[in-house]
C-alpha cells in the first residue's frame, strides 16, 4: 500500500506543478483573501484503522474504525506551497488474532511454543515473569488466572500534530486541488484492550502432597473487557508516522472555504514494548508435574495504519 501512495503522491506533485502553470488565474482580487499568508480552520475525520505486525504469533489483523477532530493552521510559502499543521485528537482501534498452533492444556504433548499467555492476580493486576525463573514462582497464587490469547482488540487515543507540505493548484471555478506530504506526531493519552481467549485457567490450592505447587483448572473460551494493557505499552508514549494525502478546497466567500481530503497514515514506531513484560510463550512443559517450567517474553510489534477521510472549513 505504501508503494501505491508514494506513486500517487509523485503523480499528484507533477500534476500540481503543471496545473499551477497552466490554469487561468481568477479575476483580479478574486483570491486575494483566499491566498492570505495565514489561515486556520477546523476538521473532523472518519478513519478505518488497522495494525501491521511482523510477529509469527499473529495470524490476522482486523480493521477497526475511529474518528478524529482538530484545529488546522496553514502558512503560505509561495503561490502553490503551504506549511500545514495544527493539533487534534484521533481515536483508533484494531484487532489482532493470535495463533496457538493446536495448543491444548489437557494434552501435554501439544506444541505450545506459539500460544501466548499472561496472568492476572486476584486483585486484577498483571503479573510480571522474571527471566530464568519457573512460571510456578510467579503465577501460583490461589485465585489468579492465566489466559491463552485468541484475539485482542486495542483502542487508543492520541493527541496528534501533523506537519506537512501542502502543494496547491491555482483556483479554478472556485476549486483548488492539493497534495500533502509530511509526518504526523502523536502523544498517547488513552490505551485499553479487550481480549477473547482460547483457554482460561484458575490457580487452585494444592490438594495433594505429590503436587505441592497447586493446580490449574482450565476451561475453554472466555472474554475480558478490561485488560490493563497500558502497562505493556511503549515506554515513551509518542509515535511518529508518515502522512500523505490529496484533496480539494472550494472557496465560499473571501478567505472562507470548505475542504475535503483523504490521507494515508503509517506509524514508524511500535505501540507496544518490543518484548512484553507480562505476555509470554511457554516453551517447556514438565509432563510429570503437569506444569510449564520455562517461558520466553512475547515479542510484540504493532504499528498503526489509517486512512483518514477529512472534511472541514478554513477561514
Amino acid at each position: 500500500m505504501k508503494n501505491f501512495f508514494y506513486s500517487t503522491l509523485t503523480i499528484l506533485a507533477i500534476s500540481t506543478s503543471a496545473l499551477a502553470q497552466t490554469t487561468t488565474p481568477p479575476a483580479t482580487g478574486e483570491d486575494s483573501d483566499f491566498d492570505k499568508k495565514f489561515r486556520f480552520g477546523l476538521r473532523v475525520s472518519a478513519q478505518p484503522t488497522w495494525f501491521k505486525s511482523g510477529n509469527g504469533n499473529t495470524t490476522k489483523l482486523k480493521t477497526g474504525f475511529g474518528f478524529g477532530f482538530g484545529l488546522v493552521t496553514e502558512w503560505k510559502l509561495s503561490d502553490i506551497i503551504r506549511v500545514n499543521t495544527g493539533i487534534g485528537g484521533d481515536i483508533e482501534s484494531g484487532s489482532v488474532t493470535f495463533s496457538n498452533r493446536g495448543f491444548d492444556p489437557n494434552v501435554p504433548s501439544t506444541n505450545n511454543n506459539y500460544a501466548v499467555f499472561y496472568v492476572i492476580n486476584k486483585d486484577g493486576d498483571l503479573l510480571e515473569p522474571k527471566s530464568d525463573v519457573k512460571v510456578e514462582s510467579f503465577d501460583k497464587q490461589v485465585g489468579a488466572k492465566t489466559y491463552v490469547l485468541k484475539e485482542r482488540k486495542i483502542r487508543t487515543t492520541h493527541v496528534t500534530i501533523p506537519i506537512t507540505l501542502k502543494m496547491l493548484t491555482r483556483e479554478y471555478s472556485g476549486f483548488r486541488y492539493f497534495g500533502q506530504f509530511g509526518v504526523d506526531l502523536g502523544i498517547r493519552t488513552a490505551f485499553k484492550a479487550s481480549d477473547v481467549y482460547d483457554y482460561t485457567g484458575t490457580f487452585a490450592a494444592s490438594t495433594s502432597s505429590a503436587n505441592p505447587q497447586g493446580t490449574i483448572n482450565w476451561v475453554a473460551g472466555g472474554t475480558n473487557e478490561t485488560v490493563p494493557i497500558s502497562k505493556d505499552g511503549s515506554l515513551v508514549p509518542i509515535r511518529l508516522g508518515l502522512n500523505v494525502g490529496a484533496g480539494a478546497e472550494y472557496r465560499i466567500a473571501g478567505s472562507t472555504s470548505l475542504f475535503f481530503s483523504v490521507n494515508y497514515f503509517s506509524a514508524f514506531t511500535n505501540l507496544m514494548r518490543n518484548d512484553s513484560k507480562y505476555a509470554y510463550t511457554a516453551n517447556s512443559f514438565d509432563a510429570a508435574s503437569g506444569k510449564y517450567t520455562s517461558f520466553a517474553a512475547f515479542t510484540q510489534v504493532l504499528k498503526m495504519n489509517a486512512v483518514r477521510i477529512n472534511i472541514g472549513v478554513m477561514f
